[in-house]
């Protein structure tokens, strides 16, 4: 039993491992696609935030880009807090999305605040910030950007004058904490449904597991007690209603039981129980409590079929003469065995001796009356029988002694008769 608990321990170890492996490599390639794809969405938003405020200006402000007095110029209109805040409420964007208007690199209008709630106003861009885009006139984008203290993904795009000078940057970008809590939450969901899928799958493969170590628990207790003589053992129906390969080897196991059962209890030629067999089929009624009848019962004159006709012929006749005993004893809740080379015990359960005599006496003449025929000769066969009732407290092998010595009896009486 311990190897079975072994087993399924086993496999729900291998299943378990196997699980865990598996949901933690769908959740740390799901995290990363998450990952890739918030970031992607993120540069594509705050591209097109930027572009778009930038559309809006050139679109009402034609012109350029100029400072007079301290104040940013389009186009001869001085720009103000409330053209930026009409403009950038026009871009459609998330709610946390921040704009600023450098001119060079200093923030001229922004929609980052300090913490006393004042524009961040005045304030430089970083040093690469403003080489990569005031000085090479190129768009820039980064997800790693720290302005007023706080993580942002922003993009940068060159503001130009008709020279084709870089004057001033619009910026479009959104906080990390924002932009990427919702990517954390998606990341947990995501997680968490791989762990309730892996429990899932879990407790689908633990009753797999106890349902196939039972089939092959009781595959191999019933190959056990066949084993060890246990011919009446019997598998479970629904380990022999598998549809898969145990099932297969519990099918082979109980046809294996039959041919082995056939082989040690059968004699090869008559197919009847052997000596062994039968005298254990007797303790086997005893131990129930039944009453019986033995009859010990000979071929007459068998030598002389061996010698007139040959021994196969001789083996013709035993296994004629063995089925039809074997039949008829059936036929009532009896059984036959071959005792010795011509010899045939028939045991009659719940038969008295009057029951057991009318049976024999009924046998032993329709023994008579057929024929065996062998190379076209007619074999002349008849039977000489002893029958005796079990008397309570008597042993198996005395009953069946007292069979033999009335069988003895009948055969020095002039055979082919029954003696009770």
């Amino acid at each position: 039993m311990k190897k079975h608990r072994g087993l399924t321990a086993t496999i729900l170890t291998m299943i378990s491992l196997t699980a865990v492996f598996i949901c933690a490599c769908i959740t740390i390639v799901g995290s990363v696609m998450i990952y890739i794809a918030t970031e992607d969405g993120i540069k594509t938003e705050v591209h097109n935030a930027a572009r778009e405020l930038c559309n809006l200006y050139d679109t009402e402000f034609q012109g350029e880009y100029y400072m007079e007095n301290g104040s940013l110029y389009k186009g001869g209109n001085m720009l103000s807090y409330k053209d930026f805040n009409a403009k950038i409420s026009q871009v459609a964007c998330s709610e946390d999305v921040d704009f600023t208007i450098f001119w060079g690199d200093t923030r001229m209008f922004t929609s980052i605040r300090r913490r006393d709630n004042s524009y961040f106003v005045g304030t430089s861009a970083d040093k690469k910030i403003s080489e990569c885009v005031l000085d090479s006139g190129l768009e820039y984008y980064s997800g790693k950007i720290k302005i007023n203290g706080k993580g942002y993904a922003g993009y940068y795009i060159p503001v130009m004058n008709s020279s084709a000078k870089t004057v001033g940057m619009i910026f479009a970008g959104r906080p990390l904490d924002a932009a990427r809590s919702n990517m954390r939450m998606i990341i947990f969901v995501f997680a968490l449904v791989s762990v309730c899928v892996m429990g899932v799958s879990m407790a689908v493969f633990r009753k797999f597991s106890m349902n196939l170590v039972r089939s092959l628990s009781d595959v191999s207790s019933f190959m056990e007690n066949v084993a060890n003589g246990g011919f009446g053992s019997e598998l479970n129906p629904k380990t022999l209603s598998r549809t898969d390969e145990v099932g297969d080897i519990a099918r082979s196991a109980n046809t294996l039981r039959y041919n082995l059962r056939e082989l040690v209890e059968r004699d090869p030629l008559t197919s009847l129980l052997n000596r062994r067999s039968g005298r254990r089929a007797i303790d086997e009624l005893i131990a129930k409590g039944k009453s019986y009848t033995a009859a010990m019962a000979d071929i007459d004159y068998f030598k002389r079929i061996n010698d007139g006709f040959g021994h196969a012929c001789g083996d013709y006749v035993l296994k004629e003469l063995s089925a039809f005993i074997r039949e008829e004893a059936e036929n009532r809740k009896g059984f036959v065995s071959r005792w010795g080379g011509e010899e045939f015990l028939i045991i009659l359960p719940s038969k008295s001796i009057k029951e057991a005599r009318d049976f024999l006496e009924e046998l032993l003449d329709r023994i008579r009356n057929t024929e065996y025929m062998w190379n076209g000769e007619r074999i002349p066969v008849t039977v000489t029988a002893g029958a005796a009732e079990a008397i309570m407290g008597e042993t198996p092998d005395e009953t069946i002694n007292r069979a033999d010595h009335l069988l003895y009896d009948g055969k020095k009486s002039g055979r082919d008769r029954l003696v009770t």
